[in-house]
């Protein structure tokens, strides 16, 4: 009986070691590791570099302002604010210009949407902060994280500042 238990056992490593080879296989032209590069990101969305608007700006183009946050843990924010759009969530971080957006607010924008890791001790600690927002993009003096994907805010991005 233990025979066949073996037997078996080897039956089954070995079909599981032939499913894992088979799905490894790639079956283009290719050489698999030689494609040049690995695939980014999509890019950030920057736009109205010389734009300064204020979260009124953003309402009018059709966000629900629901509430101030505090900006303390963001370095070069004015204020941050958490609303709607399309039933969608978007915060919205104040900046004095698309400059200091960029240089303060991206990076930290990048972490909150999962693009970059955050330093495993920042802030005297590990992060554990779990944001709702994927993606991101840069208007003006604004930085807007958008809760699923940038074309759930594309229409709310074109209105502000018209």
């Amino acid at each position: 009986m233990s025979n066949i238990r073996f037997f078996f056992l080897i039956v089954v490593l070995s079909s599981m070691s032939l499913v894992t080879v088979a799905c490894g296989l790639s079956s283009s032209a290719e050489p698999v590791g030689e494609t040049g590069s690995d695939p980014e990101p999509d890019a950030v969305q920057i736009s109205l570099p010389d734009g300064v608007f204020t979260p009124d700006d953003v309402a009018a183009a059709g966000w629900k302002k629901s509430k101030e946050l505090s900006p303390e843990t963001l370095p070069g924010v004015s204020s941050v604010w958490y609303g709607f759009y399309d039933q969608r969530d978007v915060e919205v971080r104040v900046y004095e210009s698309q400059g200091s957006a960029i240089g303060s607010g991206q990076e930290i924008a990048d972490v909150a949407t999962g693009r970059r890791k955050p330093a495993p001790f920042a802030s005297g600690g590990i992060s554990s902060t779990r944001t709702s927002y994927s993606t991101y993009a840069i208007v003006g003096n604004l930085i807007l994280l958008c809760e699923i994907k940038i074309e759930d805010c594309q229409g709310l991005l074109d209105d502000i500042g018209q």
